[in-house]
C-alpha cells in the first residue's frame, strides 16, 4: 500500500498509575512475531484451501483483515492514550483509531471498536473492552466479522472468534500477546507474541491508503516466515 500524507496527528503522552503500565509514546514492531503451534480444524483448513491472496485479502481494499494483521504490520507507528475510563489506540496502518472502554463486558460497544479517521468502522477488528490486571492491560474482543489472522497464509477468523490481548512492559520492550480462541477453527488457542520498541517520535503520520499493491507483502511475509 502507498503511504502518503503529512505528520498531522499529535499524540499526547498518556500516563497510568497504581502499578498500571505507562504505554505513552510511539511504538513500532521491533522483531518477528512468535507463534504457538497452530492446529486448525477441518473447517479452518477448508477456508484456508479456498483462500486466494490476490483476490480475498481485505488489504486490497484498504481494510484491516484482523487485529493481528494490524499489530504485525512492520514499519508503521502505534500510539496509546490512556484515560480513566478508556484506552485509545492509534494505528498508523490504515489510519485506524480503536476505542477500548475499561470495565466488564457490559461496557463493550455493540458497534465495532475501530474506525478510521474518515469515520468508517471495521467489524473485522471486533468489539472490545479492557481492564488492568496488575501491570498488564487486558483487552477482550468479540463480535468479529470473518477475516484473516494471517493474510499471507489464509489463517481465518470467524464470527465465533474471541481474542484476548495482554499488553505489558518489560524494560524498553512493549509486549503484546494475542490469544485467539475459536473452537470452530482451532483445536487449541492460537497465541501470537509481538515485541515493540518506543521510537523517538511524537506525531502520527497519516497513512492514507490509496492503492492496492503488494509492496508491503514481501516485508510481512518475511516477518511471518521467520516466526514459523
Amino acid at each position: 500500500m502507498i503511504k502518503t500524507g503529512f505528520f498531522l496527528l499529535l499524540i499526547s503522552a498518556g500516563s497510568a498509575a497504581n502499578g498500571q503500565p505507562d504505554l505513552s509514546g510511539i511504538w513500532m514492531l521491533s522483531g518477528r512475531a512468535a507463534e504457538s503451534e497452530l492446529v486448525m480444524t477441518e473447517k479452518a483448513l477448508a477456508i484456508q484451501a479456498e483462500y486466494d491472496l490476490l483476490v480475498d485479502d481485505p488489504s486490497l481494499y484498504c481494510e484491516p483483515a484482523s487485529t493481528s494483521r494490524v499489530w504485525a504490520n512492520p514499519n508503521v507507528r502505534i500510539a496509546f492514550d490512556q484515560a480513566d475510563d478508556h484506552v485509545h489506540i492509534s494505528y498508523e496502518f490504515y489510519d485506524l483509531r480503536r476505542m477500548v472502554p475499561l470495565g466488564d463486558e457490559s461496557v463493550m460497544p455493540d458497534s465495532p471498536s475501530t474506525k478510521n479517521v474518515d469515520g468508517t468502522y471495521f467489524a473485522k477488528m471486533g468489539s472490545s473492552f479492557g481492564r488492568y490486571e496488575g501491570d498488564r492491560l487486558i483487552i477482550e474482543t468479540r463480535n468479529h466479522e470473518s477475516g484473516y489472522i494471517r493474510t499471507s497464509r489464509g489463517i481465518p477468523q470467524s464470527t465465533d472468534t474471541m481474542t484476548i490481548e495482554e499488553i505489558w512492559l518489560d524494560g524498553d520492550t512493549l509486549n503484546v500477546r494475542q490469544t485467539y480462541i475459536d473452537d470452530t477453527l482451532f483445536e487449541s488457542p492460537f497465541v501470537i507474541d509481538y515485541p515493540f520498541k518506543r521510537i523517538d517520535e511524537t506525531e502520527m503520520p497519516l497513512y492514507e491508503c490509496s492503492d492496492a499493491d503488494y509492496d508491503w507483502f514481501n516485508k510481512l511475509n518475511q516477518t511471518e516466515d521467520e516466526s514459523e
